[in-house]
Order: structure tokens, then sequence, then C-alpha cells
């Protein structure tokens, strides 16, 4: 498990070890084989009312979200909190943040935003989620695995839904790096319908994890494992 260092009182997993640092990404995020396997950004009441004074940057938040395979926004809040006048007092007309919320979820249809309730409850859902996210990719690498099978009809796979094309570009980014160092026209090649900002990007956030680092300058720029 990682927790980004900025979280001042973050959430706890007992079952699971973690580590601090800055995430390119989210608050929380499950790291498997060298990649982020889901991601969660947490809210607060507070955080996200005023995150609507800055919508777009929200936005762009969670766009960055959603590029990764499994990822969720987290609420420490009942959705009928942030349409409740009492509790709003005065901070925001309660149909103004009515129409924010549904517009996140239109415009955003691949997240899931999660009202959990309160800190506890967003922290438990979280820990279950990861877990289910680690459960997942244990079954896409042995298959004869069987999830939740006293729980869910014989059509049901949670493993089925294709992994994301961020996903792919990273592990192919993580497997030339194994190789040796790497032009980034040597891994953009390998994607030609991606557009060469988004795998500059992908590189970026691998950066900030610690993964790869970047030697050279302009076109004679290559990467490699840190």
């Amino acid at each position: 498990m990682l927790i980004d260092s900025g979280e001042r009182y973050p959430w706890t997993f007992p079952n699971s070890p973690t580590l601090r640092r800055k995430l390119a990404v989210g608050d929380y995020a499950l790291l498997r084989d060298g990649h982020l396997s889901a991601v969660i950004e947490r809210k607060s009441y507070d955080n996200l009312l005023s995150d609507i004074g800055a919508i777009q940057a929200l936005h762009h938040t969670l766009a960055d979200l959603a590029s990764v395979p499994r990822a969720a926004l987290v609420v420490e809040a009942q959705y009928g909190d942030f349409v409740d006048p009492v509790r709003l007092a005065g901070r925001w007309p309660a149909s103004h943040v009515g129409r924010v919320l549904a517009e996140l979820a239109a415009l955003h249809p691949r997240l899931p935003i999660v009202f959990a309730g309160n800190r506890k409850l967003a922290n438990g859902w979280a820990a279950a989620y990861f877990e289910a996210a680690d459960r997942a990719d244990a079954a896409a690498a042995t298959p004869q695995l069987t999830l939740v099978s006293e729980a869910a009809p014989p059509s049901y796979d949670p493993t089925s839904r294709p992994v994301g094309r961020d996903d792919e570009i990273r592990r192919e980014a993580l497997r030339l790096a194994a190789i040796g160092p790497f032009p980034v026209v040597e891994l953009a090649r390998l994607f030609p319908d991606v557009a060469r900002t988004r795998v500059n990007r992908i590189l970026g956030h691998l950066e900030e994890e610690g993964l790869l680092i970047h030697s050279g300058v302009r076109r004679g720029v290559r990467w490699s494992r840190r």
C-alpha cells in the first residue's frame, strides 16, 4: 500500500505493509508487480466543498484518476449532506452543489464516486476495495483461481474487464527498461494510436513513483530502471 506523503491523518491498513511517498495521482494506491493496480482519491466533506470553488482543477484531478484501470473517489460524508441547506450554512446553494455532483458523475463515467458516510466507513470501504483489486490481479495471473464463488452467480467474472491502455503502456515501459535504456520513440512506436504527450505523462508518473529515471536532454533522453 502506498500513501501519499501529503496525507496528514491517513487511513490505516493493518493487514498491509505501507509506504509514504508522493503519488502522481490519488491519495492511496495498491502497488503490485511494479505498477499501480488501484488508486483512491479521498475527500472529506469540507475538502469536496472547497474543490467546488476550483471546479476545473477538480475535473483535471478526476481525469487523471480515471486513467488508472481501477480507481475511485471516496467521500467521507453522505450525499444528503451536500444538498442540505442547513448543513451547507450558506457556503453554496444546495441546488448548485447537487448540479456539480451530477456533473462530476456524468463527465467521469468510468470513475466510481462513493459517498461512504464518514471517515471510518470510508477507510473500511477502501481496505475492502484494495483487497478485491489484489485478488483480481492474482486471479489474472493464475486463471484457475475462483473469486467469491460462494456469493456470485457462475457467470460473474470480476477479472473480465480489459486492462486499461495506460496500464499497458506502463508495463511495456518497465519491460523495455529491464532490457536497457530506451528512447521515448521506441515505446511510442508500440502504441501508434496513443498521443506522444500521453506516453510522456505516463513515463513521468513512473519516474515520480521511483520506478524509472531519465538521462540526457531533448531527443537524446533515455529511460532506464532507477
